[in-house]
């Protein structure tokens, strides 16, 4: 049985919102943080960059083997004067704890695998937050 591009994607978001103070926002991905009125201290979006069909190794014949891309995408808001080093400190806490929580919540599924590929931070000139995008890939089947 395979695991559809969105529900992986929605999975992702609910392992997520568990994690205390986080919650999804209504911005999409594309859009999220281009605005400073759509930020919010731990909103984030899960987006889903892209699919490509991938070679299947077991050789299924039901369904298409795909690898497909996801991108968390969330803010962490910094206090006026503790930008450096204490907030920007704990925002990096923050971006394991989602990698870890995430990678723990998949560890045993036989249905998809999920594998971190990276991250990036961004902070804009204002400093009142950063935004850290973080990058997995899922292999599976639809």
């Amino acid at each position: 049985m395979g695991q559809s591009v969105a529900s992986i994607r929605s999975g992702i978001a609910a392992k997520i919102a568990g994690i205390t103070g986080f919650q999804e926002s209504k911005q999409t991905p594309d859009y999220f943080g281009r605005t400073q009125d759509t930020i919010a201290h731990l909103g984030f979006t899960v987006g889903v960059p892209s699919s490509a069909a991938s070679e299947d190794r077991q050789r299924r014949t039901v369904g298409v083997y795909l690898n497909t891309q996801y991108r968390v995408i969330f803010a962490y808001r910094f206090r006026p004067l503790d930008a450096y080093p204490t907030d920007y400190d704990l925002a990096l806490d923050k971006e394991s704890e989602v990698i870890n929580t995430v990678l723990e919540s998949y560890s045993t599924n036989n249905q998809f695998t999920l594998k971190y590929n990276g991250s990036s931070r961004a902070v804009p000139d204002s400093q009142e937050y950063i935004i850290i995008t973080i990058d997995y890939t899922a292999n599976h089947t639809i």
